[in-house]
């Protein structure tokens, strides 16, 4: 029978409320503001920054980290984002054709993601793309072959783009993005240009004023790219 009275909060549920009561009242202190760093130390979501006239170099994305993907581009709001090839680098649609389907839902997913207004995108393929199965894209949007080379300036620095280190070679720019393989890891030559393998990591490129910051992946997307994980179906 009930008497209209509200139930009693649990032991665990009335220190939560406590916890929670605590760091957000007075002297500045924020529970959320708490919340937030803990989610950055556990490597949840990254640290909150402007990314207004930055870019964002990623590569070779499997689809597990695409949340992290997502949580990163809020967080951080870069005004272009280069993703240098295989969108949903778990699928290899290159060894496995018969996936063009799970592709293309992947590549539909990936772009909804990257997509902003205001935006700049810039995709280079890679060998596990396909641009028959990519979804319609706007204008904001520029997509480069697997087997080519892109080169852009962006605020006043020239950039390189491409899936294959190889590929950059010709005429390196300042800046010189790619990815495929850890083969060649990212560095700088004597004449200040810089050769960043998205592989390694996730870095936000600022033109204006060189600056450089760098994302680590989430632990599973290397084992995804790897193919570690079990798979099913052909």
């Amino acid at each position: 029978m009930s008497l209209g009275m509200k139930p009693r909060p649990g032991r665990t549920e009335g220190l939560w409320r406590k916890f929670r009561d605590f760091f957000s009242a007075g002297s500045g202190r924020s529970f959320d503001l708490l919340l937030d760093k803990l989610l950055v130390r556990a490597g949840w979501v990254p640290e909150m920054m402007d990314g207004s006239g930055r870019i964002l170099h990623i590569s070779d994305t499997p689809t597990c980290m695409y949340g992290y993907l997502a949580r990163l581009l809020r967080r951080v709001n870069p005004s272009v984002v280069v993703h240098t090839g295989d969108l949903a680098d778990d699928i290899k649609l290159e060894i496995y054709p018969g996936e063009a389907e799970r592709y293309r839902a992947a590549a539909r997913r990936i772009m909804d993601i990257l997509l902003a207004p205001r935006r700049k995108i810039i995709i280079s393929l890679g060998n596990h793309d396909k641009r028959a199965l990519l979804p319609s894209l706007p204008s904001q949007c520029v997509i480069c072959d697997n087997d080519d080379v892109m080169d852009i300036t962006l605020y006043g620095e020239k950039f390189r783009v491409s899936h294959y280190f190889e590929s950059i070679l010709g005429k390196p720019a300042r800046y010189n993005l790619f990815g495929h393989s850890m083969e060649t890891p990212s560095f700088s030559d004597g004449e200040e240009r810089c050769f960043f393998n998205g592989l390694e990591k996730m870095r936000l490129i600022g033109p204006k004023d060189a600056g450089i910051t760098i994302f680590s992946y989430p632990k599973s997307a290397n084992d995804a790219r790897l193919a570690r994980r079990n798979r099913k179906g052909p």
